[in-house]
């Protein structure tokens, strides 16, 4: 038999479906709930298309600044036809995913499975249950928002993301615990499209995994969008009745602060409950999965990736994770490159970076060369009216490695691209000062950063 069956059709499950199905494996992917999983359904695609909207309401209500007159009293956000929007494109997406399927000629299950041993599962629907045999099974079930532990989640008034996309209307406030990834992204959303955002945040900064220089420019502009932001300020309680928070700060002062909605974003736990991994000697913790760097299991027969072992819970890595535990689970042999991921903020400005940090860099090598490149100072970013941000470079003085790039700005999610191929390709800083880069673009600082490392760079 060469059948592999894979548990849920998120980024992972559904490419590790497909790339099993090339390698001409019998594949059956079990899901429950809709295809593509968190990412498609309630996660990256819907956020990106709500930015999308608060995108093109700022940049219509900011008009006159090019010379456009439009009157303030015709502008407004139609919030349905927001909603509506973002359903045709989870929509559109999804049925590109179920189009996939048929072509590779996968059978999809509808129903939640459990591993009965290292070859057999059994699939629930309802009242309906299905035993399936499998010459190896690849574990893909995801993630899920953390709650806070004293006020879980109830949908109504404490919400998490899943649920902060499809509000019955724009709020008046936002009460955000949590100042990242998704915090931030989810303020600069609602932050622009009228509604009155406050983020908590326990830690000192926005954003704890980014570099100081990189979070203090967001957060002036999130502020300059209206968002007031607490650091170092933890949530005491929740009172749902009064729909008031508790909040306390580093010197113990105690503030009450109502708000329409709480959404909180502490971030997202891996869905390692209900699926038979203690019965089947599967290593896990609460942190997820643990497997190798082929994404094999403590049990030889069962392969994991994606958001359920934990690590760098992003969409693009679970692509990568999914197709290389299906090529190993089908035979062949693949490894996971973590060296250059690109991690992607989707704020207002964007956030993007690869390889390493300046703090990061700094504690491996020591001296470390840096090169930065101000948006300020590039034409393409001042007559598009959006000069906010900077790249970074950073280099290793004694082989001119690159070590990493990070982006501030507009564009900075596309932009990394570039500085993930010299990751990737272990193209050295020396070698990019030859390269003519095209005017007027955004693209053009990447190479000033670069030659600013030489201090050769010629416009700043």
């Amino acid at each position: 038999m060469n059948r592999i069956v894979i548990i849920g059709g998120g980024p992972a499950g559904y490419v590790a479906a497909i790339t099993a199905a090339q390698q001409d494996k019998e594949v059956i992917l079990v899901v429950d709930g809709p295809l593509g999983g968190t990412c498609l359904n309630e996660g990256c695609m819907p956020t990106k298309s709500l930015l999308k909207s608060a995108d093109t309401y700022d940049l219509v209500k900011n008009a006159g600044q090019m010379g456009i007159r439009l009157s303030p009293n015709s502008i407004e956000v139609d919030w349905a036809t927001v909603q509506e929007r973002k359903r045709e494109v989870i929509s559109k997406l999804v049925n590109g995913i179920r189009y996939l399927m048929g072509k590779n000629k996968i059978k999809v299950i509808q129903g939640r499975a459990s591993i009965l041993s290292s070859n057999r599962l059994r699939i629930e629907n309802g009242n309906e249950n299905e035993v399936i045999d499998a010459s190896k099974v690849i574990i893909s079930t995801g993630s899920e928002p953390i709650p806070l532990p004293f006020a879980p989640f109830d949908g109504e008034w404490i919400i998490h993301s899943g649920h902060a996309m499809s509000l019955p209307a724009i709020p008046d406030s936002l009460l955000i615990v949590g100042g990242g990834v998704i915090g931030c992204e989810f303020a600069s959303i609602y932050s622009r499209l009228g509604t009155k955002v406050t983020v908590i945040e326990m830690g000192e900064k926005l954003l704890p995994g980014e570099e100081d220089d990189i979070t203090s420019i967001l957060h002036g502009e999130l502020m300059n969008q209206g968002v007031t932001v607490h650091t170092s300020t933890a949530v005491k309680n929740i009172n749902s009745t009064s729909k008031t928070v508790y909040l306390e700060n580093s010197d113990g002062k105690l503030e009450e602060m109502p708000a329409d909605y709480v959404l909180v974003s502490i971030g997202r736990r891996p869905r390692v409950n209900g699926i038979g991994l203690e019965e089947n000697d599967i290593d896990f913790s609460r942190l997820g999965i643990s497997v190798d760097d082929r994404m094999q299991t403590s049990n030889p027969s069962i392969y994991a990736c994606g958001d359920v072992i934990g690590g760098i819970q992003l969409a693009h890595v679970a692509f990568h994770e999914g197709r290389v535990a299906a090529l190993n689970a089908c035979g062949q042999f693949a490894q996971v490159n973590y060296r250059a991921i690109p991690r992607c903020i989707y704020t207002s400005p964007e956030i993007a970076s690869v390889g390493l940090t300046e703090k990061e860099a700094r504690q491996k090598y020591g001296e470390i060369k840096v090169g930065e490149f101000a948006f300020s100072a590039n034409g393409k970013a001042v007559l598009s009216n959006k000069p906010v941000g900077k790249v970074k470079v950073l280099v290793n003085p004694q082989y001119n490695e690159i070590l990493g790039f990070t982006i501030v700005g507009q564009h900075a999610t596309e932009l990394i691209g570039q500085g993930t191929i010299m990751l990737h390709a272990e193209i050295t800083a020396d070698m990019m000062e030859d390269l003519v880069a095209a005017h007027p673009t955004l693209s053009e600082s990447i190479h000033e950063a670069l030659l600013n490392v030489v201090g050769q760079a010629v416009h700043c």
